[in-house]
Order: C-alpha cells, then sequence, then structure tokens
C-alpha cells in the first residue's frame, strides 16, 4: 500500500484522475441515498409513510386517519418519540386508548374492552407520541408504528387503506393470511422534497401560536420572536 501511494504521487496525472473517481463516488452515492440529510425546520421533517398492503400512503380524511392515495406527513421529532401531522388536513395523527364498555341490556353488569384506534385530533398530546419498531418480520427498510403507551400495539391497514382495529391471527389460516396480516403494519418512511431539503411553509404553519406552546416549537421559534397567527 505504501509503495502503491508512492507511485501514485511521482504520477500527477493518475493522482488527479483517482480523487476525480473517488469524489464522483462520493456524489453518486450521496444522491441515491436522497437530497435531505436534516430537518426541512426544526424538528420537523416533511415524509411520506406508504403501507405495504394498502399500497398507498398514510394521511388524514376529514375526521379518520386512511392510508390510501397519496399524502404527505409531517414528523415532528420530540427526543425519543416523534408527531405525525398532516399540514393540509391541520390534524395530528392520534392513537384513542381502549376502554371498557357496558354490554347489552339484558347482561348490563359485564363490561367489553374497546380496540384501540385511530383518530385525527387538532390538538396534540400524549396520545400522539409514535416511534418506529423493527421486529423480526419487518424486512427491507419497513418499520412498524407504534404508539409510545405500548409498544406491543401497532399500526395496521387492510387493503381498503382503512384501521384495521381487530387483531390478526398470524399462527392460523394458510401461509397467504399470515403473510397479509404482517404486510398490514409495514410501513415505509420516505423523505419527500420537492425543492432539496427546503419547506418554508413549516416555519409559517408551525410558529403560530398554536403550535409555540409545543416544546419542541418553543425555542427555535422564539429565538427570531416570529409569529404568523392569522
Amino acid at each position: 500500500m505504501f509503495l502503491f501511494c508512492c507511485r501514485i504521487l511521482k504520477q500527477p496525472g493518475k493522482l488527479v484522475f483517482y480523487l476525480f473517481t473517488i469524489m464522483f463516488l462520493i456524489v453518486r452515492d450521496s444522491h441515491e441515498l436522497g437530497p435531505c440529510f436534516q430537518n426541512c425546520f426544526g424538528p420537523a421533517t416533511r415524509i411520506k409513510i406508504y403501507n405495504d398492503v394498502s399500497q398507498g400512503y398514510l394521511h388524514v380524511n376529514g375526521t379518520s386517519v386512511v392510508a390510501k392515495g397519496d399524502g404527505i406527513i409531517y414528523k415532528i421529532s420530540a427526543g425519543r418519540y416523534f408527531y405525525l401531522y398532516d399540514m393540509k388536513a391541520e390534524k395530528f395523527i392520534c392513537w384513542k386508548r381502549p376502554h371498557r364498555t357496558k354490554g347489552l341490556r339484558h347482561n348490563h353488569n359485564r363490561k367489553h374492552k374497546t380496540h384501540a384506534s385511530l383518530v385525527a385530533r387538532k390538538v396534540s398530546n400524549m396520545n400522539c407520541q409514535f416511534m418506529d419498531k423493527i421486529d423480526k418480520d419487518t424486512a427491507g427498510g419497513y418499520v412498524n408504528l407504534v404508539p409510545a403507551f405500548n409498544k406491543s400495539l401497532k399500526m395496521k391497514f387492510n387493503m381498503h387503506g382503512k384501521f384495521v382495529s381487530q387483531e390478526c391471527v398470524q399462527q392460523a389460516g394458510p401461509v397467504r393470511h399470515r403473510n397479509r396480516c404482517i404486510q398490514q403494519a409495514n410501513f415505509l418512511i420516505e423523505v419527500y422534497s420537492d425543492d432539496g431539503c427546503k419547506c418554508p411553509e413549516a416555519r409559517k404553519h408551525f410558529c403560530r401560536s398554536k403550535f409555540r406552546k409545543m416544546k419542541v416549537f418553543e425555542s427555535i421559534c422564539s429565538r427570531s420572536n416570529e409569529t404568523y397567527d392569522s
């Protein structure tokens, strides 16, 4: 290796060629990984979340959370966890925790436990915190999206892009059914950028008084004493 380096130094033409080749490989690899390596504004990153079964993207439709068609989400980092926010709908994607309800009239003393579900909220709370999880069933860059309050609970969607609240039993049924159970909870997170790493609309949106109360935006918005309330 030492002799090789000495020979290269004695031949400036080859040295320039090797340096150019190395620089080309670095630029090519960086381009293949994507144009953005940082958040577009403070803790916010503009992303697209693709579901394997529905073959659609996560977003808010009215008061429902769906995974069909196209959709852009803002991932707001908050330490170990993050929030998912749909700027178009101006709502956070949150979990509605399961609770017990009374049964039918003829068996009113018996209580039934409801399933956890997804809900779109205008204001965030602890139920809106997520984390991505990789387990034995995820591969090829896919992750599971789980709530901070229960890491065994997975976000799942069916082929129509609707949230699946019932547990899918992987052990029962044919192989195709078991694979579908796994794919319901598989998501691919893609950094979305149509203008490099910039998202100027994020500063204007998240520095409104509604969001300035969130710790993740408090310091970055107050630093320049900006406000964008209409």
